[in-house]
């Protein structure tokens, strides 16, 4: 289930962590296939939100593999966050609205930089 809305979040819980590669290729599926090739979630946060819920928050860096097969990255257009308990997809920024930070970006003249192999 996906909000409209982003939740609110009251308070990071921590800072920075890791999730398992489960997860991640969990992640990396629902992506592509609901919000298409091109997006990495990086940075996880263990937050809590209004609702006294616990969330994982990840930002959605715009990446891609350029012509030297670099992965690249253009930089953060959205966010995602997955419930604690059941690691369900609670909110996940729409295509219209990664898409318009894309060319938020570009049109700010921000360069793609190179991306770390492996977690970040």
């Amino acid at each position: 289930m996906s909000l409209p809305d982003a939740p609110n979040v009251i308070k990071v819980l921590q800072e920075e962590g890791e999730i398992n590669d489960e997860l991640d290729y969990a992640l990396m599926s629902y992506l592509i296939t609901n919000r298409g090739p091109g997006y990495t979630a990086c940075q996880p946060k263990l937050v809590e939100l209004e609702n006294s819920k616990q969330a994982i928050k990840m930002n959605l860096d715009n990446t891609f593999i350029n012509k030297d097969n670099k992965l690249m990255g253009l930089g953060i257009v959205g966010t995602l966050f997955i419930d604690v308990k059941s690691l369900q997809i609670m909110y996940c920024s729409s295509s219209e609205e990664l898409n318009k930070n894309i060319e938020k970006l570009k049109d700010a003249g921000i360069q793609p930089q190179a991306r770390p192999k492996g977690k970040y």
